[in-house]
């Protein structure tokens, strides 16, 4: 029946008396509105069911049914069935049934809403108390159960509490109903509405911007995601907030730099824009991003996803390179540090490829390593991982000129040696041919008499105690990168090379300008294990390391005083050097110390050994060993040690370093060339005329040489600016890069040379 019959049956049922409850089911809330509007007069009682309902509660069924028997004028009586629904279509059936059932003082209407499908009585008694009426149905309601803390949009339904949900799903005329309650759709499993839970920060993400639902709940707490929530509210979509953060979704990556900067909330936000959009750009921080389930995961991926790659593969070394640099973004964290260096020693030999000098734990991973399979590699092929994998051990082993064939050699392999923790048989028979001929004594001379000759004018000492000439190649490779040059004096200690006769340089800059600085942090390494090295568990020189760090800072300082003209100039002497090799070999002579302990062994007091010792050289009141042995009753070292004769212990360093401001041009142009020379060099060679090229520079250099497929040719001054280089082992017909040094300092590098036969042309070089 339409309304208004409806409306006629109700005002017939309330002029009888006795007479049951009277149901009317309505389909929308406009015949609803009208029902209510037509009865709303005086006489007639409106009771809204939410009234027995507590606070985000049901209703108290008994009470309420209680109340409506006994009222004895007219009830009528809304929102029952909507409250009704939320536990099904038995509990709602049988609630009406009771109610038709129902003993009443006076009269009561049940407007029920949208119940014309649960009305179907088979007792003909009940049916004729029951009015349908007949109009278009509103779209059934769907309830969405969220919380008062979540930042809705504007523009929806949203009530407060359970107990408020029936009078909005029977008079507002909505699709969805939002409603801040504590229960959840489990509470409800029997439910004829469509309920959704929006309870936390992430459901309300997946409303806001369905892109969420391509991410995992569990890539945050629902304190990030709430958050998330809260700048999505600015941002309006997850592109925007991004984009807004950090400026662009298509590159990402070239946000990593300041990523230190950010906070836990910001971090966590890049971690889901990286699962959102990725950073193609950026291999590793791609795949880390695609495979990470938290921000701690990611690390940990930019870590490990590198172990996929074969070092041999054409893609490591942009993987590797890209690599190093977001581990150095993420702060190379100590506990993803630790576990990499342990997972990593399963590729055994191939290892070493895998770390970065970032991190002191990958650093003395690398010495582990050299240690255990050094061997298993050529010096080529070692030295080529070291310059990728640990620059500054490779410019360690840089060799340095000592214009002596037996001093360039021998400390090229001592160096080799010494990190990969080995004396080979080679290296050891010629240690022990110096140990009798002592041919340093012939090459060398004293250090006090280069002493005297310094130009101390405005210098500034650095003594650095126990800095060995094998640490050479390492300092003139740091001033040349930082725009300093380095004269280099090589000359022997006083024996037995220990520091209280060895100091009588500092003497001879008592008087000068500066004060002496004194460091003696490497000697201190070398004797003790300094900064934790402990050498017991420990057995690779990790401790090397160290020792260049403080190198590299006595060279920074100095760059600092030069580029500011707080001095002149910086003169770097050692008292002595030491032998990591002396260490490692382990033998003891025959003879026997009484003092104990004294300098490991590597000297002995005269007083207690009446006839020299083999291999043992006269030093005054000691004798100092030449070999790598040790006398007896000497501690044990485990670093390094010193006192004694070999190449290592007494060779030692003056160095002068000065800074150089600005660039020095070479000009290369073949020796009979007039200056105005312009382009590359042809030279000419025969068999009477030997390879020469004439060299120019823009400033005043001293001690020129070149080096020309590893081999030296000292330059001879000409005039002004002018050098003459001879070079008579070139002979083939090709094109060089030429090496030009001073002093042993790299000045220019690559400058190329075409050598052509006379009487050929450029053509048959082609």
């Amino acid at each position: 029946m339409n309304t208004e019959a409806c409306i006629k049956k109700i005002e017939k049922y309330l002029s009888k008396s006795d007479v049951g409850v009277l149901v009317v089911d309505v389909q929308n809330s406009a015949d609803l509105s009208d029902i209510v509007s037509h009865f709303k007069v005086s006489g007639n009682t409106f009771i809204a069911t939410a009234d027995y309902c507590k606070t985000d509660e049901l209703p108290r069924m008994d009470t309420l049914l209680d109340v409506i028997a006994k009222k004895e004028e007219p009830v009528f009586l809304t929102g029952l069935t909507s409250f009704l629904k939320l536990n099904g279509e038995t509990e709602l059936k049988s609630e009406l049934s009771n109610l038709l059932a129902m003993t009443i003082a006076g009269h009561v209407v049940v407007l029920s809403f949208q119940c014309r499908v649960y009305l179907n009585f088979s007792d003909p008694r009940l049916s004729g108390r029951i009015c349908i009426v007949d109009g278009v149905e509103d779209d059934h309601t769907k309830l969405i159960f969220t919380s008062s803390e979540l930042p809705l949009p504007n523009g929806i339904t949203i009530v407060s509490g359970i107990h408020a949900f029936a009078d909005a799903v029977e008079t507002k005329k909505v699709a969805t109903i939002y409603i801040n309650t504590e229960k959840e759709r489990k509470n409800f499993p029997d439910s004829l509405y469509l309920i959704s839970d929006l309870k936390k920060a992430y459901d309300a993400l997946a409303f806001k911007d369905t892109a969420t639902q391509t991410l995992s709940e569990a890539l945050g707490t629902d304190i990030d995601w709430k958050y998330a929530l809260e700048k999505l509210k600015k941002g309006g979509t997850w592109e925007a907030l991004i984009t807004a953060e950090f400026g662009n979704t298509k590159t990402l990556d070239l946000v990593i730099p300041n990523y230190l900067n950010f906070d836990s909330e910001k971090k966590w936000l890049y971690f889901i824009a990286l699962k959102l959009y990725g950073a193609k750009n950026n291999w590793c921080l791609n795949t880390a991003a695609s495979r990470a389930a938290s921000v701690v995961d990611l690390v940990r991926h930019a870590y490990r996803d590198i172990l996929e790659f074969e070092p041999t593969s054409s893609t490591f070394m942009d993987c590797y390179n890209t690599r190093k640099a977001l581990l150095n973004a993420f702060g190379n964290p100590i506990d993803d540090v630790v576990d990499f260096c342990k997972i990593v020693i399963s590729k055994e030999k191939t290892a070493i490829y895998y770390l970065t000098d970032n991190t002191q734990q990958e650093k003395e991973t690398i010495f582990f390593l050299l240690d255990r399979y050094g061997l298993e590699f050529s010096k080529e092929e070692l030295t080529a991982i070291l310059k990728i994998v640990y620059p500054k051990l490779h410019a360690y082993l840089l060799p340095f000129r000592f214009k002596n064939s037996l001093l360039d050699d021998y400390f090229q392999a001592y160096k080799y040696e010494k990190i990969i923790n080995k004396v080979l048989p080679e290296f050891e028979a010629i240690v022990m041919e110096q140990a009798e001929k002592r041919e340093y004594n012939s090459i060398l001379e004293p250090r006090a008499s280069r002493v005297e000759a310094i130009d101390k004018h405005g210098a500034q000492l650095y003594f650095i105690d126990a800095l060995g000439v094998e640490y050479l190649g390492f300092i003139m490779s740091l001033c040349h990168d930082r725009g300093m040059m380095a004269r280099v004096d090589v000359c022997r200690c006083e024996l037995p090379s220990i520091t209280s006769r060895n100091k009588e340089f500092i003497d001879a800059f008592a008087n000068s300008t500066h004060p002496i600085i004194s460091i003696k942090d490497i000697d201190e390494i070398k004797h003790h294990g300094k900064d934790d090295y402990d050498y017991q568990p420990v057995k690779p020189p990790i401790y090397i390391s160290q020792e260049l760090s403080i190198i590299e800072d006595v060279v920074d300082k100095i760059k600092v005083k030069l580029a500011n003209s707080t001095i002149d100039k910086a003169i770097i002497i050692s008292d002595h050097g030491a032998s990591r090799l002396a260490v490692i070999h382990k033998t003891e002579n025959q003879w026997e110390m009484g003092s104990n302990g004294i300098h490991s062994g590597r000297c002995c007091p005269k007083s207690e050994i009446d006839v020299q010792p083999d291999f043992a050289t006269d030093a005054d009141d000691f004798w100092a060993l030449a070999n790598y042995d040790r006398f007896k009753g000497g501690r044990k070292a485990n670093f390094e040690v010193h006192g004694g004769a070999t190449l290592e212990e007494v060779a030692v360093p003056i160095i002068e370093i000065t800074y150089t401001p600005g660039t020095i041009e070479i000009k290369l142009m073949p020796s009979d060339a007039p200056a105005s020379f312009v382009g590359v060099p042809e030279i000419l060679v025969s068999y009477r005329k030997k390879a020469a090229v004439k060299l120019f520079s823009t400033r005043t250099l001293q001690d020129v040489s070149v080096c020309v497929n590893g081999k030296y040719y000292d330059a001879t001054p000409i005039d002004g600016n002018f050098f003459l280089v001879e070079m008579p082992d070139i002979k083939r017909a090709r094109q060089y890069s030429v090496d030009v040094y001073a002093c042993g300092n790299l000045v220019a590098s690559n400058i190329p040379i075409v050598v052509r036969n006379e009487g050929s042309s450029v053509k048959d070089l082609l």
